[in-house]
């Protein structure tokens, strides 16, 4: 390949494209040097201004600049309105006029003036007033959103970044360049090392390089690079390092990374924002700090059928619905209906723990229709194109702990999207919010107070908020961890966890990966409690016996394992015997079976997307959470119910279910999680994956970035995906020897074997919060309480003047009828604070 010539580099020493190379670029360049040695010309008239102004000094010229601002005044004209219509808007008939000609001498000595670079310059950062504390914004945001509306970054769009295929790219490199492809190849391996070598893959090295090459060849060959810049920020590179792979051309450099991403701007929940900023040389007013903000991420919906949710039609149903609380036979009668449903899930849970066993991996009736799983209530698609779509609003510096902060955060939010204003007076839409039950109460006690404000958007009326899901998880295996925690020498929680050898377990959390180590040993805990349960019940040492029975048989004991050992029936049955002949810790074990496969129910189907399932376990969610003492989830689930069958129109209720519960960012199956884990993933990659550091980690900075991590987080997994790093996984083994000797320690402590007079001291009994949140009084006495403190009286005022309007108005009304003087003074004091 020939090296270019010297014409068609550029000062940087590129290559130039053809389509950079401008032929008539000298004649340009004699032009203009002609019109400026011209003194008719605007450009050396405006040099001959600039020339002469230089010798005065700045209060002469301020002087001066008065006296043309007057001048415009006195016309009716401003600086603003003349560069309005400077700037080609006007509109005169018939030929050119000497209006015209003068308009565009000057119109064309202003866009061709050597000022105009630092013009622009200071609108979009003026300079700063020293030691006065101020530091003007000037035209800056509107620079800003025109640049970003004219010039949009097509090499940094999603498609553009998603789009490269090492694959094919390499077969492109190999037909376009086979004689570089084999001089390299031979240089990569020797013959020998070509037969021998079975593992290594050559060729990505050998792409790499030729990529790297043409970037040496020019700046607007980087492709890769670009996508390899973005990979390796999100996997925490220093910005050191980063700065030595760009030397060798392997990415772009550091203040690409840093200021280039940020002209990519897409838009955007609502949680808290943590953050640590740390500084590297101490000054007085420069510390190391704690700072809170929040974040915020908008959902887009693709489905052409989606009916989106009416606020006139939800505040008319909620009126009447509002004033027909739910009640407690309700509730039963909903668990009555769902029960039959949910036991069937159940005994598949129980069934899918013997064909997870290592011996029946290779059982010929795996598929046999009684081990398939049961059809689902309401399933959610699944594929690319159902894959959730969200954009990321601009993350503030703003708390949200307070009522006061969600009130300046949710008008912060209304502003991003546009939707104050005229706007909001014209929608008619519900926007729906999700959050943790913390952010719903602060809502909703914030609606509560201004119920009777003036209009529908002072009262926040297009504000429907309701809790993600991922957090009434995190609520019930709280409740399940003070349950069953126990002692060392009971077959509680904590026995489980020391003999499985999981630390950090032995007091809840909602910080770090308790979540997850938690969720992961409540798995391990049933497989092996129902793997001993199989045991017992079969009537066998050896789970691998079980090969020989018939799909009929096994379905048979599965279901004599749910209702003798884990269910509602079984427990009434042992709790009826005298007490001599009660087995206190069987009566644990079946308690403890009963409410691990209620919280599996409710893991499987946000993994799967049943949100069917999901409508149908609140009740019993309800009982455990009103039974346990956990008040303020208790009452979230009496709202969802009280808003499913009473308040919601239909619309509602179907976009809520269909589109805000579950989401799924990769639109694989069995991917689907809550909407507010969405959101926790999206403030860990804030704080984390591609937190900021140094000079560069102010809000405004993160500001910025925020609308861009969820394309990020896309081009990494890409990247992982494309380059196959088969070599590390993201999912985790199942650690079979610990559900192994978990289940040895229940066979051997007989834990599912009924042994009359087998009692447990105090310290070691459990309750039962199931039964104690299903007890009729103490249940709709929660329920009255709950309907009391409810919002149940609103103003329907669409009142949207302003208060100075409305005090000029009483003002006027005061004055006239004090001028008429047909009422007394006190009578009219009434009528005025009346109205």
């Amino acid at each position: 390949m020939p090296l270019p010539s010297l014409d068609v580099l550029d000062d940087n020493d590129n290559e130039r494209h053809p389509q950079e190379l401008d032929p008539t670029s000298d004649e340009e360049a004699a032009r203009i040097e002609a019109s400026l040695n011209n003194p008719r010309s605007p450009l050396a008239r405006t040099r001959a201004f600039s020339k002469h102004l230089s010798t005065l000094d700045d209060a002469t010229i301020a002087t001066k600049m008065v006296d043309i601002i007057d001048y415009m005044a006195s016309l009716q004209m401003d600086t603003a309105t003349f560069l309005h219509y400077l700037s080609w808007n006007l509109d005169i008939p018939g030929h050119m006029t000497r209006e015209q000609s003068v308009i565009r001498y000057a119109r064309t000595a202003l866009m061709h003036c050597e000022q105009l670079p630092g013009i622009l310059k200071h609108w979009h950062k003026p300079p700063r007033l020293h030691k006065q504390g101020i530091s003007t914004r000037g035209a800056r945001d509107t620079m800003d959103r025109w640049a970003l509306d004219n010039s949009p970054p097509e090499h940094m769009s999603e498609e553009n970044l998603l789009g490269t295929s090492l694959k094919d790219d390499i077969v492109k490199m190999k037909a376009l360049m086979p004689t570089y492809w084999e001089l390299m190849h031979a240089l990569a391996c020797t013959p020998i090392q070509l037969k021998r070598n079975t593992y290594k893959d050559h060729e990505p090295r050998i792409f790499i390089i030729g990529a790297m090459l043409q970037y040496s060849r020019s700046q607007k060959r980087c492709l890769y690079q670009k996508v390899l810049s973005i990979y390796l920020k999100a996997c925490g590179l220093a910005a050191k390092a980063n700065d030595t792979t760009h030397l060798f051309g392997f990415t772009m450099s550091q203040k690409w990374v840093y200021i280039d991403i940020v002209r990519y701007i897409i838009f955007g929940g609502h949680d808290n924002l943590n953050l640590a900023f740390k500084v590297y040389e101490m000054r007085a007013n420069h510390k190391s700090h704690f700072d809170s903000g929040t974040a915020a991420t908008i959902y887009i919906i693709r489905d052409p059928n989606a009916t989106p949710p009416d606020r006139l039609t939800y505040m008319q149903k909620r009126a009447i619905g509002c004033r027909n609380p739910i009640t407690a036979l309700d509730i039963f009668k909903h668990e009555a209906a769902a029960a039959s449903r949910l036991c069937e899930n159940a005994v598949f849970f129980i069934k899918r723990v013997l064909l997870m066993h290592p011996s029946f991996a290779t059982w010929e009736y795996r598929d046999h229709p009684l081990f398939l799983r049961p059809p689902s209530v309401q399933q959610l698609p699944t594929g690319r194109e159902h894959a959730t779509v969200q954009f990321m609003l601009d993350t503030v510096h703003m708390e949200e702990a307070s009522q006061d902060g969600n009130r300046k955060v949710l008008q912060e939010w209304l502003h991003q999207l546009q939707l104050d204003g005229e706007a909001a007076r014209q929608s008619k839409r519900l926007l729906v919010w999700i959050g943790d039950q913390l952010t719903v109460i602060r809502i909703r006690c914030l609606k509560k107070d201004r119920s009777f404000d003036m209009n529908f958007v002072q009262r926040f009326e297009q504000i429907f908020e309701i809790f993600g899901w991922f957090h009434a998880q995190i609520a019930e295996e709280s409740s399940i961890h003070k349950q069953y925690l126990g002692t060392s020498d009971s077959f509680g929680l904590k026995h489980a966890f020391e003999n499985m050898k999981r630390k950090g377990l032995n007091s809840t959390s909602v910080q770090g990966n308790f979540h997850y180590s938690f969720r992961d040993a409540l798995k391990h805990i049933a497989e092996a409690r129902f793997r001993d349960l199989w045991a017992v019940v079969g009537n066998t040492a050896d789970l691998a016996e079980l090969q020989t029975q018939t799909p009929q048989a096994l379905d048979a004991i599965a279901q004599k394992i749910f209702e003798d050992y884990a269910s509602t029936a079984a427990l009434e049955v042992l709790r009826a015997r005298p007490c001599a002949q009660q087995d206190d810790l069987l009566d644990t074990s079946v308690q403890f079976c009963r409410d691990l496969l209620n919280y599996l129910d409710l893991d499987d189907t946000m993994k799967t997307g049943d949100v069917g399932r999901m409508e149908l376990l609140l009740p019993r969610l309800l009982f455990r959470f009103h039974g346990g003492g956990s008040h303020n989830y208790a009452h979230e689930m009496l709202e969802l119910m009280q808003g499913l069958w009473r308040e919601w129109p239909d619309d509602l209720k179907s976009f809520v279910i269909r589109y805000c519960w579950l989401a799924n960012t990769t639109g694989h199956k069995n991917g689907f999680l809550a909407f507010d884990m969405v959101q926790e993933h999206n403030i860990r990659d804030i704080k984390v994956i591609f937190a900021v550091h140094g000079p560069y980690a102010t809000w405004e900075y993160i500001k910025k970035i925020s609308a861009a991590i969820p394309t990020l987080c896309k081009v990494k997994d890409h990247i992982e995906k494309d380059f196959n790093h088969f070599r590390r996984g993201k999912s985790h083994t199942s650690p079979d020897h610990d559900v192994v000797n978990l289940q040895g320690k229940y066979h051997d402590g007989k834990a599912h074997i009924y042994k009359p007079g087998r009692h447990l001291t105090s310290d070691e009994k459990v309750k039962d919060f199931f039964a104690l949140g299903c007890n009729p009084d103490t249940l709709q006495a929660m329920i009255k309480r709950w309907a009391e403190g409810r919002v149940t009286e609103k103003s329907t005022d669409e009142n949207f003047e302003s208060v100075e309007t409305i005090l000029q108005r009483l003002e006027e009304l005061r004055v006239e009828r004090e001028s008429c003087s047909r009422l007394p003074a006190d009578e009219l004091m009434d009528v005025e604070l009346s109205t």
